[in-house]
């Protein structure tokens, strides 16, 4: 389907197509992120949005409509939240304000999330990144799993995952890396290791002593499969 190329803008500003499609690869990734974790989208956040459906939705709109709300195939107790913030205009910096990374605790616990993603176009200034830290230091104390994962922009207009050299990653649940560890006499030390900030680990959002099965074609087998321990 050809791109409807009717004029765009957002937050009251008119909008290249460059940044139009920027917009929209960026957030086509992070709705095919959400699916490839579990989460279960909205019909209107579909991994299968188009430029076109995006623009019609989204034309005039402002950056709060962006965020979305999704909900673990398995538990829908769990939920997360994806924020784009964006720096004030008139700030000297594009980089997104304290004020702004508040508002997005705030509305965490409004709807009791403890997880969330929140898109960028700069790295978190200092005194913004210590909201978060404070955050989660505190969640602790509470025995709460709280975590926000920050991407940059630049990081989501292509989905890593979906380049034909990279392997298919599958993420082990609890039960099936014991039966690996156990069906191969293994500990968890013996496992190759990946990192967790590793792209495909950041990806999948994965915690450290996690396992993924990655499964490479082979000339010769069809098939060769390797397991990686997050560390």
């Amino acid at each position: 389907m050809e791109y409807n190329d009717d004029p765009f803008t957002f937050d009251n500003q008119p909008v290249t197509y460059e940044v139009l499609y920027d917009m929209y690869a960026v957030r086509r990734t992070i709705c095919q992120m959400l699916q490839d974790r579990g989460y279960i989208l909205a019909p209107e956040d579909s991994m299968e949005l188009t430029l076109n459906s995006f623009h019609a939705r989204f034309n005039e709109g402002e950056t709060k409509q962006l965020t979305i709300l999704a909900e673990k195939a398995t538990d829908d107790e769990q939920k997360i939240m994806v924020f784009f913030p964006v720096a004030d205009p008139s700030a000297k910096t594009k980089k997104v304000s304290v004020d702004a990374v508040k508002e997005i605790v705030k509305l965490m616990k409004k709807e009791s999330v403890s997880r969330s993603i929140v898109v960028v176009e700069k790295p978190l200034l200092g005194h913004s990144q210590m909201v978060l830290d404070q955050e989660e230091e505190q969640q602790k104390l509470l025995n709460n799993h709280w975590r926000v994962e920050i991407f940059l922009s630049g990081e989501l207009k292509v989905n890593i995952t979906r380049h034909e050299l990279v392997p298919r990653h599958q993420v082990l649940s609890e039960e099936d890396k014991k039966n690996l560890l156990r069906r191969y006499h293994l500990q968890e030390k013996h496992l190759p290791r990946i990192q967790k900030s590793d792209p495909i680990a950041r990806y999948y959002g994965l915690d450290r002593k996690q396992v993924f099965k990655i499964v490479r074609p082979s000339e010769t087998a069809g098939w060769y499969v390797t397991y990686r321990l997050v560390a």
